[in-house]
């Protein structure tokens, strides 16, 4: 069976991740398996280190959800990534197929045929399940800021206005409308060869993605799923520095109970710090319940 090519060229959820000395020492590792296969900086000092949106997927076959919701996940080319395909076991490599995006590459405008034209590595990727309605798929990489210092300054400066695309090969994949199976080009139905990316029977037309691998990611001016840009990027990879894994909208607690955490120290009365310490505890709840 041959593979085919997919290319695909926020939310009100937050998660951080704190890079420690394991984790360091792993990247480390990575880098130096993989510079001289990439071309690449062969030490963690050189890159800069960011998180970007790699993928949405949706819930097809209402796996997780009766409402089975996979529409808004369709991207520009009219494919679907499915909550079953990127959860489903490589048969290879023994791992969830969506972390295959550990030994990706990354690149510029998916030039990923040469690996001399990488400009850095994928790291790790983890999964944002909740809400249910924006689920998908985040990824940890860093760019190489001697090869390609361009686009290592544009995340420095302004990190969220860079796009981000996947690169994947598929063994096959089926439509949404008819379910017919598609294993090569001619294999193509009449519902995506007319309609594809338009509706037809109430539902959107679109290619479901199977047995996928993702070998690249690259970053790009327009990325095909509209969500994929980059969340946050830091300069040093440094024991105990946070990195944002998500988005904003829980920002405005964190900094309330910073607040609350100073004012505690800072009280003069075993009364305020109880009152205080109450409602730091609120928010922690509060918090947990949203991650």
């Amino acid at each position: 069976m041959n593979e085919r090519t997919a290319v695909s060229t926020p939310i009100k959820y937050q998660l951080f991740t704190e890079f420690n000395k394991k984790e360091k020492d792993k990247i480390a590792e990575i880098v130096e398996v993989n510079h001289k296969e990439f071309y690449i900086a062969p030490t963690v000092e050189n890159y800069v280190y960011a998180t970007t949106r790699a993928l949405d997927f949706g819930d097809f076959h209402g796996t997780l959800n009766k409402k089975a919701l996979w529409e808004h996940a369709v991207n520009k080319n009219a494919d679907l990534f499915n909550y079953d395909e990127i959860m489903a076991e490589h048969p290879v490599r023994k791992i969830a197929r969506y972390l295959t995006f550990r030994t990706a590459g990354i690149f510029l405008n998916h030039q990923s045929n040469n690996p001399e034209a990488a400009i850095g590595l994928a790291f790790d990727a983890t999964l944002v399940m909740e809400p249910y309605e924006d689920m998908h798929a985040v990824l940890l990489f860093g760019i190489d800021k001697m090869k390609s210092p361009g686009v290592a300054r544009t995340l420095q400066t302004y990190p969220t206005r860079v796009g981000t695309s996947m690169g994947c090969s598929i063994k096959s994949s089926s439509c949404t409308i008819c379910g017919k199976e598609i294993f090569k080009d001619s294999d193509i139905c009449a519902c995506l060869k007319h309609n594809r990316g338009s509706r037809l029977k109430g539902k959107k037309v679109a290619e479901l993605l199977k047995d996928m691998e993702f070998y690249e990611q690259s970053v790009v001016t327009s990325p095909a799923c509209d969500t994929a840009y980059v969340i946050d990027a830091i300069s040093e990879i440094i024991p105990g520095r946070l990195l944002k894994v998500a988005t904003d909208d829980l920002q405005p607690i964190l900094s309330i109970m910073g607040t609350i955490y100073n004012s505690i120290k800072e009280a003069k009365t075993i009364q305020d710090k109880k009152r205080l310490s109450n409602q730091l505890d609120s928010l922690i709840y509060k918090l947990e319940k949203m991650i």
